[in-house]
């Protein structure tokens, strides 16, 4: 495992992600050269009444050994803009590697399905797989004067035996309710799964923060990464 992990850090020591000013009067004063804006949602993220911004930016060129040896990648950066009351905008987070890239969906393509705020809360949705696919949903929230992962839901779609799995955690509470239902319209010849959901309680531990948070490392719950 260690001898795996170093040579995950050499293949990327090669880039460096750029880093965003900390402030700018427009949103695209924050985008670096050779990027561009991939989603782009307002809201009002801190109850001031002006408007922030939450941005996805993806490079215009493939990088060579980013994450993966055999192909090159378009990285990609989240990063969010609370609005000044005088005008333009503070850099409140940038978060390098956070967000899935355009080749992680399998045979779907780019799993990166949407970009929303919702209250206070930063969601990001993916959708994946191939006959068996997935869906991801990350809401990131400020609090304790930083971005923290505050709830995280997957789902498992499986045409084979008809079923529908979905995890869904509030990693402020520590509570998750699992939900099973059929995925498919009743079918001859298919499975019936009589619906059925199940809330627990697998702990509360510690927040993941947005700015050094990388997708697929971190365990949530027994076979589950986010």
């Amino acid at each position: 495992m260690q001898i795996l992990i170093f040579l995950s850090t050499l293949f990327t020591m090669n880039y460096t992600y750029p880093i965003l000013p900390k402030t700018g009067q427009t949103i695209d004063s924050f985008i670096p050269k050779g990027h561009q804006i991939i989603y782009q949602k307002e809201g009002n993220l801190n109850d001031d009444k002006v408007k922030d911004v939450a941005v996805i930016i993806e490079a215009k060129t493939e990088i060579a050994n980013l994450k993966e040896t055999d192909h090159a990648q378009k990285p990609r950066i989240l990063f969010i803009l609370l609005g000044r009351p005088s005008g333009g905008y503070d850099l409140s987070v940038q978060s390098n590697e956070s967000i899935m890239l355009s080749d992680d969906g399998g045979v779907f393509g780019d799993p990166l399905q949407e970009l929303y705020i919702m209250g206070k809360t930063v969601c990001v949705d993916y959708y994946g797989g191939s006959n068996f696919k997935w869906s991801y949903t990350y809401k990131w929230r400020y609090q304790n004067k930083d971005w923290f992962l505050i709830g995280a839901t997957h789902s498992t779609m499986d045409p084979f035996e008809n079923k529908l799995e979905t995890y869904d955690f509030n990693l402020n509470t520590g509570v998750a309710e699992q939900t099973v239902m059929p995925y498919l319209e009743e079918d001859e010849g298919k499975p019936t799964i009589k619906p059925k959901t199940k809330r627990f309680n697998p702990g509360k531990k510690p927040l993941y923060k947005m700015k050094d948070f990388k997708f697929g490392e971190n365990m949530v719950y027994k076979d589950i990464f986010f």
